[in-house]
């Protein structure tokens, strides 16, 4: 995985799923900071990636776990408080 400084505090990630770049401000700022992100999908991610993921895979992932109530591997999204 290539990561590339993009500025204070920011910087070019590539998608550990799809493998396109995206920035990652590594801050309130960022995009991911202002997004819901449903807890099934936030454990998910964190139990598979080191780094971020692009905001496309995460509406992906998002839109899987409401539509299935499943993300791959089982993780149920019906499990959310």
């Amino acid at each position: 995985m290539h990561n590339q400084e993009n500025g204070p505090g920011a910087r070019t990630v590539v998608c550990p799923i799809c493998g396109k770049d995206f920035t990652c401000s590594l801050s309130p700022d960022c995009w991911c900071a202002r997004k819901k992100i449903p807890g099934a999908v936030s454990d998910y991610l964190a139990s598979r990636y080191k780094t971020c993921v692009c905001s496309v895979c995460v509406d992906r992932l998002s839109e899987q776990a409401s539509t299935y109530g499943r993300l791959p591997g089982g993780f149920s999204a019906r499990d959310e408080k």
